[in-house]
């Protein structure tokens, strides 16, 4: 008897004169899910999408059209996003979450480097639409409103576009130039710029509302906040905010020997660096622990490599000055109590735990706020009509997102809301109602057969030595390997969507699986389909699922 070759299939569809998929009870279906990493993304990047690219093709070319569909500034975001993506990955359960922010910031490094420019969907419209601020939120909207064929112009009130990420990120985490050139691209798909120019105070908002068809707020949270203690008029106290925005503004502050830094979020870390790099010993004051500090876990790890003091536990009370000038910080000593409003542990003094700090510098980095002056909106209740995650004012036309409205803390959480609000700009122009499809279900690492996957290392981003870095404001993280990010990218699981594995083809016992005209994709023979599950089970990604036959 003559053999078939090993691993050699016979299509039983040529030599079975029957149709057996009459049998059939139940039958496999190509089900794409939201994979966790874009559904904990706050843009809802196509982070699957564009991981893939660079997996199976190394095409960073499209890999980067593909991330700007949602995200204008990836070369940013890749600097300074908290990932809450790689929270989400599956890989996580596994042995270690994808680099996702590594891979994003190499892709969006290719396209600044490669002069990649942004392609219009629509070519152009006659509707115009204001946005107010340059920050994220504005930027996003501009973009994604420009895309769609609006006439879109931005009115900025300092010198140069960028809100807080330009005024507030030190450069050691976002260089200027990245900022500044990713800036250009999306200002080359015709979008107008206008700065030195603050609404409410040398343009009139209700100029806006009568020459545009729709408006867009962004003015992000760029006031600091005291903290009310005796003593803040003294020289030598700064809120983080204007502190940064010193800084960044490349005015030379004299911070002394001792700085203090009061806060436990993002901006007091970066209070606090900066100092570092202008000389100071730092101390960070903060009056819970570390565990309820909000900041970004890196930025404090990072902050604790540079040798910056934490004293936990430790609230101020007074700004103690000699002559107009601070000299020291008076605190009290904290304990925790059973949690306040905002689920953490609530700090209560101490009696008599009363003591000094030295301060040459005292940099109170506890809040934020908007700044409203001019911006005539009606606000109801003093709060904002919400539509939908986007929020809309009580004046016709008027949208708002970003920090001015959710005190958002993350430029990737305000992109999101600029995308949010341009679709809804779209929405109220053209008449429509809003409505958004409901995304497919997420699929979790329990759907997963991790079978077929092989364990390995997470791509791991290597700092600057504490020394060198301390030097300068120069980037702590240097440029990537792009072929150590392609490695990094095909530990992705491609989770709810095929990735060409052949499982299913090798698997079927009755040939019911054909490849596709491309050759690299598969299609079900429901003629000869018994419902068998095999191919279901021996996916590893989840992509078929099998249903009840109709």
């Amino acid at each position: 008897m003559n053999k078939l070759p090993l691993g050699l299939a016979v299509d039983l569809r040529n030599v079975v004169p029957y149709k057996t998929g009459s049998w059939r009870t139940m039958k496999p279906l190509n089900i794409m899910q939201t994979p966790p990493c874009s559904h904990s993304c706050p843009i809802n990047n196509d982070i699957r999408g564009f991981l893939r690219l660079l997996a199976d093709k190394q095409d960073f070319d499209e890999a980067w059209h593909v991330l700007t569909r949602s995200n204008p500034l990836p070369a940013t975001c890749g600097r300074v996003c908290p990932h809450p993506c790689e929270g989400g990955c599956n890989r996580r359960d596994f042995d270690y979450p994808l680099a996702i922010n590594s891979a994003e910031r190499a892709v969006g490094d290719y396209g600044l480097e490669k002069h990649l420019e942004h392609k219009k969907l629509i070519p152009k419209r006659k509707e115009k639409v204001a946005v107010i601020g340059s920050g994220p939120a504005g930027l996003s909207c501009a973009f994604h409103l420009a895309k769609r064929g609006f006439q879109v112009k931005i009115f900025e009130a300092k010198g140069e576009p960028g809100g807080m990420m330009r005024y507030g990120i030190p450069s050691y985490r976002l260089p200027q130039e990245v900022l500044t050139r990713e800036i250009e691209a999306i200002l080359r798909l015709g979008i107008d710029l206008e700065c030195n120019a603050k609404v409410g105070v040398n343009i009139p908002m209700d100029q806006l509302t009568q020459f545009y068809d729709a408006v867009f707020m962004g003015v992000g949270a760029q006031l600091g906040v005291p903290i009310g203690v005796p003593g803040e008029e003294a020289r030598g106290v700064y809120t983080g905010v204007d502190f940064l925005k010193l800084v960044n503004s490349g005015k030379s502050v004299e911070v002394g020997r001792d700085v203090v830094v009061v806060g436990g979020g993002n901006t007091a870390m970066d209070s606090a660096r900066v100092a570092k790099r202008l000389g100071a010993n730092v101390c960070v004051v903060y009056r819970r622990t570390r565990v309820e500090m909000p900041a970004i876990t890196a930025e404090i790890d990072e902050a604790m490599e540079e040798r910056i003091m934490f004293r936990y536990h430790t609230n101020p009370v007074k700004i103690i000055a000699d002559e107009g000038r601070v000299v020291g910080l008076l605190c009290v000593q904290m304990e925790l109590k059973e949690p306040d409003a905002s689920g953490r542990a609530r700090p209560v003094p101490i009696p008599g735990s009363e003591a000094v700090i030295p301060a040459d510098t005292v940099i109170m980095a506890t809040g934020q706020a908007v700044d409203y002056d001019g911006l005539e909106v009606q606000r109801i209740d003093n709060k904002w009509i919400s539509t939908n995650e986007v929020q809309m004012t009580s004046i016709d036309k008027v949208f708002a997102g970003g920090d001015a409205v959710l005190g958002l803390e993350t430029v990737s959480a305000a992109i999101g809301q600029g995308m949010r609000a341009a679709e809804a700009i779209e929405d109220y122009v053209e008449g429509q109602v809003e409505s958004r499809l409901s995304p497919p279900p997420v699929i979790y690492s329990k759907d997963l057969n991790t079978y077929y996957y092989k364990k390995s290392n997470r791509f791991q981003r290597e700092a600057l030595p504490v020394h060198i870095r301390l030097k300068g404001f120069s980037e702590i993280y240097p440029a990537f390997d792009r072929s150590e990010i392609t490695r990094e990218a095909e530990r992705c699981f491609s989770c709810g969507l095929c990735f060409n594995c052949a499982n299913c083809y090798m698997y079927c016992p009755d040939n019911a699986v054909k490849k596709g005209k491309s050759g690299t994709t598969y299609e079900f023979d429901l003629d000869f389909c018994k419902g068998c599950g095999l191919c279901a089970k021996e996916c590893p990604c989840h992509y078929i699922q099998m249903t009840l036959e109709k």
